[in-house]
């Protein structure tokens, strides 16, 4: 029947609380991080502590982030699509990141 056959799925799994707010951290990781890098842009590279400010605080909105997404995969019966979004994104940020740092030193 294609189209028409919908296939319901009955669960009583909800959402991960510890998964949005992990998520929420990739989007304020990578805000901070878009708008350190829009101000160093506008500067000529020159951006100075404000800059400095916000890379360190994407770093450690990444970290926290990517604690809280962990602990959220040891929850029961939750969907992980979430967690997983989180602890991905904040680990790439945080990767990034910390290659950032590294060079600088």
């Amino acid at each position: 029947m294609g189209i028409f056959n919908k296939r319901y799925k009955f669960t009583d799994k909800k959402l991960s609380r510890g998964g949005i707010l992990s998520s929420l951290f990739v989007l304020i990781a990578a805000g901070l991080l878009y708008a350190g890098v829009y101000i160093s842009y506008k500067a000529d590279g020159n951006g100075g502590t404000n800059v400095g400010m916000l890379g360190a605080g994407a770093f450690l909105s990444s970290i926290i982030g990517f604690i809280i997404g962990i602990r959220s995969f040891k929850k029961d019966d939750v969907f992980l699509g979430f967690p997983w979004f989180g602890v991905v994104g904040n680990a790439i940020i945080w990767i990034f990141m910390a290659g950032v740092i590294l060079v600088g030193l």
